[in-house]
């Protein structure tokens, strides 16, 4: 069962998320009209993969989806209790799982059960394609790798924090 802590992370986040896309949704032009069909959810289970049997059921702390794709863009999940190093290897699976449309993983991490240090840190990763011996190998690359944005005491540290971008919210073919 989630904590108080988890919960109210995971809150804080989806809010922030969601007010900077209403400043975009309330303008005008193609990119408030795309943003209108971005909606988030939460707790909500995703099956990833060609099948409905498919083995890949996730269900990520938050997620932002728009309305014409079949997967999430965005996928937000806060770390408690899990240990760091799980993080890559779920962001991973939701970005090869998905083949791409997953744009973005964000991920939350919070010092679990340290009463002497309530540092926060973020962690994104998103999906790239690199040149192999093999040819082309699509990867999930961590592009912000375990910033600080609440020091060791719990207060805000001054860094950029969180940047999506737009596109990041749908696969390629709807941005």
């Amino acid at each position: 069962m989630p904590t108080e802590i988890h919960e109210r992370f995971i809150d804080k986040v989806e809010d922030d998320i969601r007010s900077q896309l209403k400043t975009i949704q309330n303008g005008s032009g193609k990119k408030a009209e795309f943003a209108q069909k971005v909606h988030p959810a939460r707790s909500t289970y995703i099956r990833l993969g060609a099948s409905t049997l498919s083995k890949s059921k996730y269900e990520p702390d938050a997620l932002f989806r728009h309305k014409e794709a079949q997967y999430p863009g965005v996928i937000v999940e806060v770390a408690y209790s899990q240990k760091k190093w799980c993080l890559g290897r779920l962001a991973e699976n939701y970005i090869l799982d998905s083949d791409a449309s997953i744009r973005a993983v964000v991920c939350v991490h919070i010092k679990y059960g340290n009463k002497e240090s309530r540092k926060a840190t973020l962690l994104v990763w998103r999906p790239k394609l690199l040149t192999t011996n093999n040819g082309l190998e699509l990867q999930a690359i961590e592009g912000v790798a375990d910033v600080a944005f609440r020091n060791k005491e719990g207060k805000p540290v001054d860094q950029p924090g969180l940047r999506l971008r737009l596109s990041e919210f749908a696969y390629k073919g709807l941005t």
